[in-house]
């Protein structure tokens, strides 16, 4: 079984002949229509300032999702969740535990490199802010799609009303294999029906830029098919892979 980061990385010869027309020249175009995050009254957030170090960039954001996560599930502001310590604590660890168990081989730095708590909390207010319309019964953390075939079953990072929330908290631009790892949760989703999805948005709180993309439109920008036949037949090479891979 592979993950759906894997999926989205590899198997390049599948996702040319898939996704025909998610060129370079298409990425360029896409990472221009960007636009600035803010919270629905016009209050635009602008790139985060940072220390130059991006070597601890992955544990931050781990971090500042737990964060935001917590402040949900605790129905509290950010600001108040963060004047317990020993949550603070709790939940950096437990973000270096999943990315440096992800990481084969890496060996964890000392304690005195950890990553900054005040810009996770930062990007987790950013979070906090860009949500703070949205009814909490309609945010779903880290929804669950399930498996097909050699793909396992994985979840996704935030589900708002009927928009699936892909977070990169990153300093580079958008990437194909970023369109690819959201088009995999749609086709997954298609395929057992779990959730209503009729727009995806992939979010860059440390940039401040978010990009949203209408099913339809997306599927047919990349793929020139509509989304069920795009997705169709992505969950059909997932589910046939390993009997038409099978050696003779």
């Amino acid at each position: 079984m592979i993950s759906e980061k894997t999926f989205a990385s590899e198997f390049s010869g599948f996702w040319a002949e898939t996704l025909p027309f998610l060129t370079p020249q298409a990425i360029a175009e896409l990472n221009i229509s960007g636009t600035a995050m803010g919270d629905g009254r016009h209050q635009w957030m602008k790139p985060l300032t940072c220390s130059g170090d991006n070597s601890n960039n992955d544990v931050i954001a781990e971090t500042a999702f737990g964060l935001f996560a917590e402040a949900l599930k605790a129905e509290e502001p950010v600001v108040e969740l963060c004047k317990d310590v020993a949550l603070i604590h709790r939940i950096e660890e437990s973000a270096r535990g999943r990315v440096f168990g992800l990481r084969r081989g890496a060996v964890e730095r000392p304690q005195s490199v950890y990553p900054n708590t005040s810009e996770a909390i930062h990007l987790a207010n950013r979070l906090e802010t860009y949500f703070e319309d949205f009814p909490l019964e309609l945010i779903v953390i880290q929804p669950r799609f399930k498996g097909c075939g050699i793909l396992d079953s994985c979840y996704g990072d935030i589900l708002a009303k009927k928009s699936l929330c892909e977070l990169k908290m990153v300093d580079r631009n958008l990437r194909s294999a970023d369109i690819r790892q959201v088009l995999a949760y749609c086709a997954l989703n298609y395929r057992s029906s779990q959730y209503e999805i009729n727009t995806v948005t992939i979010l860059n709180p440390r940039r401040g830029l978010e990009f949203s993309f209408g099913i339809e439109k997306l599927a047919e920008h990349a793929s020139g098919k509509t989304a069920t036949e795009l997705f169709h037949q992505i969950t059909t090479f997932l589910a046939d892979f390993e009997t038409v891979h099978q050696p003779s």
